[in-house]
Formats: C-alpha cells, sequence, structure tokens
C-alpha cells in the first residue's frame, strides 16, 4: 500500500457531516486519509448566514429525536444550545380564519395519531402494500373510517343529521388539508410519500430540538481534528473516477489535478449521485448499484426567513403557525400548505423578530426561480417580492397592524438548494410512491462496491432510523470507516461468507432496513 503507516490511503468526496464523521474515524486508527470539497468551506449543507444580524441555518436546524442521538454528545462537547419549543400551533383555515385552538389541538393530535399509525402499518406489512399507494392514501382511508364509526354512532333528527354531516364533513376536509404538513418533513408533498416505506421515515426516539445557536460550533467542533490534520482539498471538485485492480487502485481526476488512493468513499448528497454523467465512473458501476441510486428520491425543502423591525405577533408566545391549503393567496395558486416557527421564542440572546417558514415541492422551485425573481432585482424589489407572497400569511397573525411599516419584513434570506449544483439540486433522500425495493436500495448503496474498493455514505445511507437526517449523515460516516476498517483487516478482501457489513446502527436498526429486499 502507499501509506507509510502501513494504512491504506482513503480519499473521501465531500466534507458535509458524513465525509466528516468517517474522516475522523480513520485518522483515529492511523488511516491515510485526503478529503476533496468541491465548496470552498466545509459543511456542506450544513451552513449558516449573518445576514438578519443574528447568524441561522440555511441547511439544517433540528436535531431529531435524543435517544442515543450520537449529535446530543456532539452538541454538548460544543457547548451549543438546544431548545425545545412548546406544542402551542395556531391553525389558520383555507379561508384565512383562525380554528378554535381547542379543535386545533384535536385535530392536530389525531393528525399524528394517523402518521403513528401509518408508521406501524407501514413497518408490518410493508411486503404487501402496493407501490403506487401513498400517505395520502392511507390517511384518506383513517379518515373515512373515523367518519363513518361518528355517524353509525349518531342517532339525530333530519335536520339535525345534516348540520351533524356537514360538521363532519368540515372536519374532514381540515384534517385532509392538515395533512398536507407532513411536506414540510420530507421536501416533497404527501401524494408522492410511499406508504409501502412509509417506515423508513421513522425518527429517533424523544423530542425534537431546535438549534438555538446555529449547527456552527457543532460543525466546527466535529472539523477540528480534520483542520489540524491539514487534509482537507477545498474548492476541489472530483470530475471522474478510475477504479484499477492494480495500482494506482483509484484515479480521482479534478479539473486541475490527479489524485490516488487506496480506497474512496463517496459523501455527495444522493441528488448529486444521481447526476453523475456516465463517464464519470470508469469502469461502471455495478447495475444493481446504478439501480440503488437512481430508484431513491430527493426532496426540495427550502427556507425562508422574514426579519421585522419588532416581533408583533410575540404576545401570543406561540411558537410556530400552520396555514391550511391558503384560497386567500393569489401567488400560490396551487394552495399549498404552508407554516412558519417564530424564532422570537427562542431562548435569550437567540431570539430575533423573524419568523421561519419552510416551503417544499413546487412553491420551493418557484420560488427559486427567474419567475418569481429576476436575477437583476434590486434588493429593494427583493424584500417587496417576498412581502407580496407572504403577507397572506404573517398578515393573520395576532397583533398586525397593515397600517404599522413595523409589521412588514425589512430583511429577507432565503435559501436557493434546488439551483445548487453541489447541493444535488435539492434538500436530502426521501421514499416516493412507485418504489418497490427502498430497503434494500438503501442496503446496496451502504454496502457499496467493496470489490472496486468503492463505499458510499451520506444521510441517505444512515441507518433507519436516521435516514434524512443529521444523525443519519454521522452514522453513515461512521459505518463506512468501520467497514473501510474491516475490509483492511480482512487484507483489503471482500468480506467472508456470513459477515456484517459495518454499520453503525443497531442490529434491530439493520434488519429494518432490509425491508423490500
Amino acid at each position: 500500500m502507499t501509506s507509510s503507516t502501513d494504512k491504506p490511503s482513503v480519499a473521501i468526496i465531500g466534507a458535509g457531516i458524513a465525509g466528516l464523521r468517517a474522516a475522523e474515524y480513520l485518522l483515529e486508527r492511523g488511516f491515510n486519509v485526503r478529503i476533496y470539497e468541491a465548496r470552498d468551506r466545509i459543511g456542506g449543507r450544513v451552513c449558516q448566514s449573518s445576514e438578519l444580524g443574528k447568524p441561522v441555518d440555511l441547511g439544517p436546524n433540528w436535531v431529531h429525536g435524543t435517544d442515543q442521538n450520537p449529535i446530543i454528545p456532539l452538541s454538548e462537547r460544543a457547548k451549543s444550545t438546544l431548545h425545545e419549543f412548546g406544542h402551542l400551533c395556531p391553525i389558520i383555515g383555507p379561508d384565512g380564519n383562525r380554528l378554535d385552538q381547542k379543535e386545533a389541538d384535536e385535530l392536530m393530535n389525531r393528525m399524528w395519531g394517523i402518521i403513528d399509525e401509518a408508521t406501524h402499518h407501514s413497518k408490518a406489512h410493508w411486503s404487501s402494500i402496493a407501490a403506487d399507494l401513498s400517505l395520502y392514501d392511507y390517511t384518506v382511508q383513517k379518515v373515512s373510517e373515523t367518519s363513518e364509526a361518528a355517524s353509525n354512532n349518531t342517532s339525530t333528527s333530519q335536520n339535525g343529521a345534516v348540520q351533524e354531516e356537514s360538521e363532519e364533513t368540515r372536519k374532514r376536509n381540515l384534517l385532509l388539508d392538515m395533512a398536507h404538513m407532513w411536506g414540510t418533513f420530507i421536501g416533497s408533498s404527501i401524494h408522492q410519500q410511499s406508504l409501502k416505506f412509509f417506515f423508513l421515515e421513522e425518527p429517533v426516539e424523544g423530542p425534537n430540538l431546535f438549534v438555538a445557536d446555529t449547527y456552527s460550533s457543532i460543525l466546527s467542533n466535529l472539523a477540528a481534528p480534520i483542520l489540524a490534520a491539514n487534509i482537507l482539498h477545498l474548492s476541489t471538485p472530483i470530475t471522474s473516477i478510475t477504479t484499477s485492480s492494480t495500482a494506482p487502485y483509484i484515479t480521482l481526476t479534478s479539473p486541475t489535478k490527479t489524485f490516488t488512493a487506496d480506497t474512496i468513499i463517496l459523501t455527495i448528497p444522493l441528488g448529486s449521485l444521481q447526476r453523475l454523467p456516465p463517464t464519470f465512473f470508469t469502469p461502471p458501476l455495478p447495475s444493481r448499484l446504478q439501480t440503488a441510486i437512481t430508484s431513491l428520491s430527493y426532496g426540495t425543502l427550502e427556507k425562508i426567513y422574514l426579519h421585522f423591525p419588532c416581533a408583533f405577533w410575540g404576545s401570543e408566545n406561540a411558537p410556530f403557525y400552520s396555514f391550511l391549503s391558503p384560497s386567500y393567496s393569489p401567488l400560490n395558486p396551487s394552495q399549498t400548505h404552508m407554516c412558519c416557527f417564530s424564532l422570537h421564542q427562542l431562548p435569550g440572546t437567540y431570539s430575533q423578530p423573524t419568523l421561519l417558514f419552510y416551503v417544499f415541492g413546487d412553491t420551493s422551485k418557484y420560488l427559486t426561480s427567474s419567475s418569481f425573481l429576476p436575477a437583476n432585482a434590486t434588493e429593494k424589489e427583493r424584500v417587496e417580492r417576498y412581502r407580496e407572497f407572504f403577507r397572506p400569511y404573517y398578515s393573520r397573525l395576532a397583533g398586525y397592524d397593515g397600517e404599522d411599516p413595523r409589521h412588514e419584513p425589512d430583511k429577507v434570506l432565503a435559501t436557493r438548494w434546488c439551483r445548487d449544483e453541489w447541493a444535488g439540486f435539492g434538500s436530502y433522500s426521501n421514499f416516493q410512491v412507485g418504489l418497490r425495493e427502498g430497503g434494500r436500495d438503501i442496503e446496496v448503496l451502504r454496502e457499496g462496491a467493496e470489490e472496486r474498493r468503492v463505499w458510499f455514505a451520506g444521510e441517505h445511507t444512515a441507518p433507519v432510523l436516521g435516514l434524512g437526517s443529521v444523525s443519519g449523515a454521522w452514522w453513515s460516516g461512521e459505518g463506512v470507516g468501520k467497514m473501510v476498517e474491516k475490509w483492511w483487516e480482512r487484507g483489503g478482501r471482500g468480506k467472508g461468507e456470513g459477515e456484517e457489513g459495518g454499520d453503525a446502527g443497531t442490529t434491530e436498526r439493520r434488519e429494518e432496513a432490509k425491508g423490500g429486499a
């Protein structure tokens, strides 16, 4: 081998969470590691901006679940501040009027109950569920069953029955509207969420925590040993990879240089993998691995931060708001569900008069298009355009006065991940209708092409409870590090019969991930 430490040289493509954790793991064990990153910074989709005055995350904002989540001890080491929001969620109905809060809470609890039921149903019956069934189809079925049961258990006069049926229909429609909130979790419409593989979306147990001080300190803490080792090549996109059975086993080409290694780990986003040209790998990847890459889906979640001179809504102490099928919004003709979080509710110095809107699917594509905002728009025109689009929403929050200029945004910060080449023109992986072997696809990606010395990591190769999350990216980086280590311990040969490929998740997670095999 080429390493003076008698350990192989490992090339890692991508300096996001997965790449950094893989590098950290292998460095600790004496491997000769180099990281090649296309951007001029580390972190991948983990990055921040201070354009609004205080820093905010452009990528992930949350730590999803706390049970054995590796980001929790990492955040403690980085002295980061994690915040658990309260559960109050005012809901604005399709007509623009606020729902009674008691009814809103009841509907919200019912919706999350259906989500839980769908998860258990998918986990228990994935092999028999039709590939074209969506989470929305399941929601319609469950809501209809509840409506029928309520109707059968009611005995009233004819006029009373008509009124009760009308009321039940109203609640049914509201619940179906509310289900569209799921799009903000996967970056795609609930109509596209596969029911068959919905169990793959199951999160880590425990509360969801907002990273109040942003992921910056967590990222810096994770990157510290990599920066100290001086192994990072920034602004170095890799344009082709050639593998060989003899040294040099791996040849990487960038626009200006050629590099060699003994083995390689690709941690680029799933969307980037799917867009690689046919000539990127020489020889091509195994066909089953190519199928796994193209079978999985990729969401388009974007974030719009609206900063105001004052938090006019703050007296309500509501951390987030939901807007159902907004028929009152002329710039949202598809009436896509909207939701926003109040950063005014963050603790202490992290509080700021800002609303964070999450948008997805066609809305993301529209808000990042030139038809919404021309490239040559001035800053004043830009802010006014976002005001026009979002005013139907923030104007319905408590305390709004249209005559008060402090109640209009003075700064706007909007992400453009679905226009970002190095983000794969999207946000993170999800599992859409039509998918037939989702669990096996993930497993194939996680196993990589060991015989070719090619491995993969990223949130799309994570254990089941971490897919599509920062914790999943971390787990995948550690998992691939373990696989490379075991491969080297076997003398650089393929794994023996019956031997497991390294996985940082539990045995239970590995077994669940085999769904669809």
